[in-house]
């Protein structure tokens, strides 16, 4: 039964399959902040990543095990090593902001992360980017004015802490495209939850201090680690399959998934500035990924 199932999911166009991976990882992002937001009065943002980096690499253990010493073998270390510097700033930042900012105005702000990579790659990569590119990211950066309204509204130290995690996350999208070149996949997740787990433990210490969970709250620990792991193994399958302007499309969808459940588990009222400048802020992405997928297209080589 299960593989006739199997059997007719990979029959499915890849774009339908990498739509249905992607609004699954939506649901998966979803639950994980809606985990950190119950757990934030309890433990502070290190003992969080901590919890996370540790439950994280104990579940994918068979992956690892599956793989052997090949996990261990690169020619890139540095990269790997600034990869999760930054990655950890994203994640550490992230949770931050959960704790303590109206999350319909962290998840918006979340959604400059392409407008970071652009920037980065043409620090760290040397890309070329033409004009309308340039207007595009900046039109996407004064998204980030409206939802903040600075002068008109305080720029509280979560709203910058998002920010700065959306940066995070970038220098780590740069540095996977880089160590994708010659890695797989298995070994940048392997590197990511060992070099974390010390990082997270400083984090931890410096911010107060270790508890040990009670035991009510080691389900949603396991929780914590599990959705995070499988919103990140969903958008990589999306990735593989389907057309990147259809996974920012439904990747947008993770704004009205977040705030509602906000408003249902801790009522939470959505800022309106947030959607505004969130949808300024998509349409600039938007029109940039699918420029670039039509460039690709055309500069494609054709075989008759």
């Amino acid at each position: 039964m299960t593989g006739g199932i199997v059997d007719k999911f990979t029959r499915l166009p890849p774009n339908l399959r990498g739509f249905i991976w992607i609004t699954l990882s939506t649901f998966a992002f979803m639950s994980m902040v809606m985990i950190v937001r119950h757990l934030a009065d309890r433990y502070n943002t290190g003992e969080l990543a901590l919890w996370r980096a540790f439950i994280g690499l104990s579940l994918l253990a068979p992956v690892f095990a599956r793989s052997g010493s090949a996990l261990f073998r690169t020619r890139r270390f540095g990269w790997h090593l600034f990869r999760n510097l930054m990655h950890f700033v994203g994640v550490a930042g992230w949770f931050y902001a959960i704790s303590q900012i109206n999350l319909s105005v962290g998840m918006s702000l979340q959604f400059t992360v392409p407008l970071f990579t652009i920037v980065l790659a043409i620090m760290f990569l040397g890309e070329r980017v033409d004009t309308a590119r340039w207007i595009a990211t900046f039109l996407g950066f004064a998204g980030v004015l409206i939802i903040l309204r600075p002068g008109l509204e305080p720029v509280t130290m979560a709203a910058v802490a998002a920010i700065v995690s959306a940066a995070g996350y970038a220098g780590a999208n740069i540095a996977t495209k880089v160590l994708m070149r010659d890695g797989t996949s298995d070994t940048i997740v392997f590197y990511m939850n060992v070099i974390h787990l010390p990082l997270a433990l400083i984090a931890a210490l410096a911010m107060g201090g270790i508890s040990l969970p009670s035991i009510g709250d080691v389900p949603w620990l396991i929780g914590l680690a599990a959705s995070a792991t499988l919103a990140h193994w969903l958008l990589a399958r999306a990735l593989a399959l389907a057309d990147a302007s259809l996974i920012i499309i439904v990747d947008f969808t993770k704004l009205p998934w977040v705030t509602l459940g906000a408003f249902v588990f801790f009522g939470e009222v959505p800022v309106v500035w947030a959607w505004i400048g969130g949808a300024v802020i998509f349409v600039a992405t938007l029109y940039i990924v699918r420029r670039e997928t039509r460039a690709a297209k055309t500069a494609a080589p054709t075989h008759d």
